[in-house]
């Protein structure tokens, strides 16, 4: 999974949301131990999501509905688009397609129900940091769909400290060299964030240059430092919002 690193802000009010009660206790019980996660309200029902959203004003929901397909999609829009508040996704089966379209509809994180308890502490800190919580596989099939969208469409990012921008059909032109110097990357970072968004994975980038995993590990953290974004989904987003999306093979060391 993608994370974050844990900071100051990876702390806050959540609500649970859960039409599971024994699944829900569990957790809220769990969740209870860990100090720096306020647990303010519990949603049984979609229905008592929005309302508990108004009166409460938590930092995060964590969203574990039994809904179908659409309703989900429609749930998440509406949270949306009536509050600041990130959420995390609990669901299971889900195929990278579908992860994607959840994040479109708003999510900043999907995790699966059977996940440990460690990882989902870890999914809670990163989303509530700002940063989003998906598997890597869903990267190449986000920056496709992105890649497939009418010229026009608009990526909302400005929790994840994205400016957003048009995104037309294949643009890959680079922007200046004056724009790449005041972001502070280096030629050999560039070629990273280009493999990056061709949907190589580490071990990919490490063949394509000749050089280790644990470089490519570096230069990422680098990026992300550089760029104030904290994982390979927002690079990529960073990436194709601000025209870096230039072929690794087309900066020359």
């Amino acid at each position: 999974m993608e994370v974050a690193s844990v900071t100051s802000n990876s702390s806050g009010p959540i609500i649970l949301a859960s039409d599971f009660p024994i699944f829900r206790d569990s957790l809220k019980t769990y969740l209870k131990q860990e100090t720096d996660i306020e647990i303010v309200g519990c949603a049984n029902t979609e229905q008592e999501v929005i309302p508990l959203l108004q009166s409460l004003q938590p930092k995060l929901v964590v969203l574990d509905l039994n809904l179908e397909w659409e309703a989900l999609c429609a749930l998440l829009h509406q949270i949306h688009t009536t509050s600041s508040v990130r959420s995390l996704v609990m669901s299971d089966g889900l195929d990278s397609g579908r992860v994607t379209q959840l994040i479109l509809h708003g999510a900043h994180g999907v995790v699966p129900s059977r996940t440990t308890r460690e990882l989902l502490t870890k999914s809670i800190h990163t989303v509530l940091a700002g940063g989003f919580w998906v598997s890597r596989a869903t990267v190449t099939d986000f920056v496709q769909l992105i890649r497939e969208s009418a010229s026009g469409m608009r990526v909302k990012m400005t929790d994840a400290k994205i400016e957003p921008a048009d995104i037309a059909p294949g643009s890959a032109q680079i922007k200046s060299d004056a724009e790449v110097a005041r972001l502070g990357l280096t030629r050999r970072e560039m070629q990273v964030i280009g493999a990056l968004v061709d949907g190589q994975t580490n071990k990919d980038i490490a063949a394509t240059f000749n050089i280790s995993e644990y470089t490519v590990k570096h230069h990422l953290t680098n990026i992300y430092d550089k760029l104030g974004v904290y994982n390979r989904v927002e690079l990529v987003l960073f990436a194709i919002n601000r025209g870096l999306c230039v072929s690794p093979a087309a900066v020359v060391t």
